[in-house]
Parts: structure tokens; sequence; C-alpha cells
């Protein structure tokens, strides 16, 4: 029986650690101003450096496996996000963070990347049981990061030791993925497949997912500061976002339900991006009228988007091919643009001396967004007359 469940416990606890080097960081942002001396453009790189190599490994990434083995490569990216978060013990200076931040960001990009065929390796007969656990055991590890460091840095009294705490969940999880090595590698070589890069089609939902990856990651980063900047407490303001992350479950599960049940698919991304737009101009606005409501809708859609995101390639193609060649686009430059994002609110924050800038710019951006799924429908329904 425990070897039965073996694949499936491996892939929870994989995923579970895929977020929390990225979420953990908010609610220390102040600390390591004030502790370092680094500005907050400076503090922003700490999360810009890991999502923009989960963009440049994207394409990397199944290369790699195909070389080595999709197994092998998991475990040496476990190793090396086990081996970055710990060493932030030490760090006492930008370049220690700023090097685990690489490590951090090339461990999770391989991941993330790889984990989909692991799953449609192990588990194809059960892809709509083991997919939506998956997802689930993202959006947990992100809320997860963001709740259990305060109350760790409360025990440790150093948000150093905080940090590096974050490793022995993935330790454990390298432990666990070692049964899923085989015994042989596989030593074929591939190359990277044809992105459509003449396609509108391609490009505008590469932008969605650009923006959506942003305005998530600057929020990662950010919104606890913000918080923490209109009144709110640290625990308090580290509750607001903890609820952001949460409510991301609902928005994960409900949007590729609501996708098959809405006649056009752009009509949900218009309503999803409505919402984050309102629920960023309350932040801006009225950050302390009913901040726990807000945090709920903006988290819903804008994991609800991740989710569409994920979900629209596999709808939008033909092959499975076609499939992977516009994920490995969408992932590639989507996170490479999306990863400026945190370093810009931070830039902004350090200029300006408040979040109102920054955060006034991202309802500019979720505003795009309500424009850009505008174009998709558009699009969407010029391909829909010419395939008739």
């Amino acid at each position: 029986m425990y070897i039965r469940w073996l694949p499936l416990l491996a892939l929870v606890l994989v995923s579970l650690n895929l977020r929390p080097a990225l979420t953990s960081i908010a609610p220390l942002i102040e600390l390591i101003v004030a502790d370092t001396g680094l500005s907050r453009a400076a503090v922003g790189l700490i999360t810009t450096l890991p999502v923009l190599m989960m963009g440049i490994m994207a394409s990397v990434s199944p290369i790699l496996a195909a070389r080595f083995g999709l197994e092998r490569c998991i475990s040496w990216a476990l190793a090396l996000l086990t081996i970055s978060l710990a060493l932030r013990v030490f760090a006492n200076n930008a370049t220690v963070l700023l090097l685990t931040a690489i490590g951090i960001g090339v461990g999770i990009a391989i991941c993330g990347t790889l984990i989909a065929g692991f799953i449609k390796q192990r588990f194809s007969q059960r892809l709509h049981t083991v997919m939506p656990v998956y997802t689930l055991g993202i959006t947990l590890g992100a809320a997860f990061g963001l709740v259990l460091t305060v109350p760790l840095l409360a025990y440790l009294q150093d948000w150093r030791w905080a940090m590096a705490m974050w490793s022995l969940p993935v330790l454990l999880a390298w432990f666990l993925w070692q049964p899923m090595l085989p015994k042989q590698v596989n030593h074929t070589r591939t190359t990277a497949p044809k992105l459509p890069l003449r396609s509108a089609k391609a490009w505008l939902l590469t932008l969605l997912f650009a923006v959506q990856s942003g305005i998530f990651y600057a929020l990662t980063t950010w919104l606890v500061a913000r918080y923490e900047e209109a009144g709110a407490s640290l625990v308090q303001a580290s509750s607001y976002a903890s609820l952001f992350m949460f409510a991301g479950l609902v928005g994960a599960f409900l949007a590729p339900v609501l996708l098959r049940i809405v006649p056009r698919t752009y009509q949900l991304l218009v309503v999803m991006n409505l919402t984050v737009c309102l629920a960023l101009i309350c932040i801006v606005l009225w950050p302390m009228q009913l901040p726990w409501l807000v945090c709920i809708f903006l988290g819903a859609a804008l994991t609800g988007m991740f989710a569409l995101a994920l979900t629209l390639p596999i709808q939008q193609t033909d092959t499975p091919l076609q499939a992977a060649s516009l994920t490995s686009m969408m992932l590639t430059f989507g996170f490479c643009i999306g990863s400026l994002a945190p370093s810009l609110v931070g830039i902004a924050r350090d200029n300006s001396d408040s979040y109102m800038l920054p955060f006034t710019g991202l309802v500019v951006i979720s505003a795009l967004m309500v424009g850009l799924s505008i174009l998709y429908g558009y699009l969407e329904r010029q391909q829909s007359q010419h395939s008739k």
C-alpha cells in the first residue's frame, strides 16, 4: 500500500515546496531593508530573480529531462532548492541573497516545468483527480510560506533563520523523491519545440499570462508592506495576505469548471480581470475597508486567471506538440516579463516614499488586462468565423 501511494505522496510534497521560498519573503521585507540597508528595489530582486529564472528555464528544462531523465532532473532541482534556502542563514549581504534567489528560481523552474510530465507519465488514467491535488499543493504551499513565516520569525528571532527553515520540507521532499529515480538514464537528445511566434493569439495569451504573473508576484512581495503602511500590524497584514493566498484555492478549482460553462472564454477573462482591477482600487484608496473581503476576491480572481492560463493552451490547440509549444512560449516570455514587477514596485516605493504610486500602477496594468481580454474575444470570434 505504501509503495502504491508513494508517487502521489512525493508529488504532493514537491508541489507544497514550489512557492514558500517566494511567499515567505513578504513578512520579512521591512526587516531585511532595515537590517541590511538594501533599497526596496534591491530587495524586490529576491522575488524578481527566481521568477525570471522560471521563465528562462521553462524552455530549457524539457531538454535537460530528455538528456538526463525527468525524475533525475527533478531530484537535482530539489537538491538545489534545499541548498539555496539553507544558505540564506548566511544572508548578511545582497550577494548571498541574490545568488540564493537565482538557485531557488532554477530549482523551482525545473520542478514546475517537468512535474507535469511526471503526472502524465505516472497518473495518465487519473489526470482529472491528480491535477487538482497538484494545484491544491502549490496554492497551499504558497499560503503556508506566508502564514508560518511570522511565527517562525517570532520563535527564531532572526529573519535569516526564518527563511532558511523552509529548506527542511524541501529536504523531506527530496528524500521521498529518491525512490522515483529510474535505474537507467535516457540519453536521447532533443531540441526545444518551435514556438508559435507568428501567432497573434499566442502573443495575446502570453501577454495576459505575463501581466497576471507580474501582478501576482508584486502582491506576493509587497501586499503585507502595503497594509502595514496603511496602519495594520504585521500579524494583521500577514493574515490579509494569507486570505489572498487561500482564496486562490477557490479560483484554481472554479476557473476550469466555469470555462466549460461560460459560452465565450473572453467573458470569463473580462469578469476576472475586472474583479482584480476593482480589488486593487480598494487597496489603493480604502486599504482598511473590509480588507479581508477585498483580499478574498483578489486572490480568487487572480489565481483563477493563472488556472485559465494553464488550461487555454490545451483547449486552443489541436495537438500535444502545439500545446507544448504554446505553453513553453507563454511561460518563457510571461515569467520573464512578469518578473520585472516586484522590482519596479520597489523602485517606485523608494522614489515616492509610499506604496500608493506603485499600487496605482498595478491598477493601470490590471485595466490593461481587461482590454487584452476583450481583444482576445475579438480574435476568438474571428477564428470561429474562419473555421466555419
